[in-house]
């Protein structure tokens, strides 16, 4: 009998073996969800001796129902992680069936990635080792699956897709909600909104600000950071613009 079988949902590690120290960090502070029986977890290190890699990562890979991407350099250097792991995973999210999390471990533009549409863990998709203090960054990202998998055992057996959009908002603006709303869902989703709008509030006047001072600014080396700025700024705003679309969406 499958641990998922018994109702814990299986959560899959994709990431590089050069992350794997932020990888067992992680797992750390999962460990309360798998002492409650909420989660199993399950990585390419659990391959036993004699054991055939690529196909216990696929079946892994096919039958969890929360994947977590590990994003950071190395991830996507890797050809495995993107190629396969990485492809696998957007199919089935596009699917319904899995919910994909990316992990922001380590600062690295993912800009226009597979992953860039879903919504990256922790806060802000502020890179885990940017943090300083990595422990709340953890605890952040480890309260994100929490929700998520909640979401999951709260989404009806026959819904043929998964909601998780009142936990960390993981499925992308163009997936339909398959399910009702309940009314904690509907909660979260409003505090979500809410919380979304600040910070796209918040973003505006910042990029307002740049743009000010970069249209007085006459030295050419301090333009070009304020260029970078209002480059990035724009990026970050175009992305919590299309969260609030799919939050507003929701809510209909």
């Amino acid at each position: 009998m499958s641990s998922e079988s018994k109702g814990a949902i299986e959560v899959f590690f994709s990431y590089s073996h050069r992350d794997e120290t932020l990888r067992d960090e992680l797992a750390k502070h999962l460990s309360i969800l798998k002492r409650q029986g909420v989660i199993t977890a399950w990585h390419d290190r659990q391959i036993t001796a004699g054991s055939e890699w690529a196909g216990a990562i696929d079946d892994h890979l096919n039958s969890a129902r929360v994947i977590l991407l590990l994003i950071s350099a190395d991830f996507l250097a890797s050809d495995y992680c993107w190629d396969v792991e990485l492809k696998r995973a957007i199919e089935r999210h596009e699917a319904g069936d899995a919910c994909v999390i990316p992990i922001i471990l380590k600062p690295v533009d993912w800009s226009g990635a597979p992953f860039s549409k879903l919504q990256a863990l922790p806060k802000n998709a502020q890179p885990v080792t940017s943090w300083a203090n990595p422990d709340e960054a953890f605890l952040d990202v480890a309260k994100g699956i929490r929700r998520a998998v909640e979401a999951i055992v709260q989404a009806k057996p026959t819904a043929s897709v998964v909601d998780t959009s009142s936990a960390v908002n993981t499925i992308s603006a163009s997936t339909p909600s398959a399910v009702a709303l309940t009314s904690r869902q509907r909660r979260r989703l409003e505090d979500d909104l809410a919380s979304q709008q600040q910070e796209y509030d918040l973003l505006s006047r910042k990029l307002k600000s740049l743009r000010q001072a970069r249209a007085i600014e006459t030295d050419v080396a301090v333009k070009l950071k304020l260029d970078v700025q209002i480059e990035e700024t724009t990026a970050d705003l175009e992305k919590v613009e299309q969260q609030l679309d799919y939050l507003e969406r929701q809510l209909r």
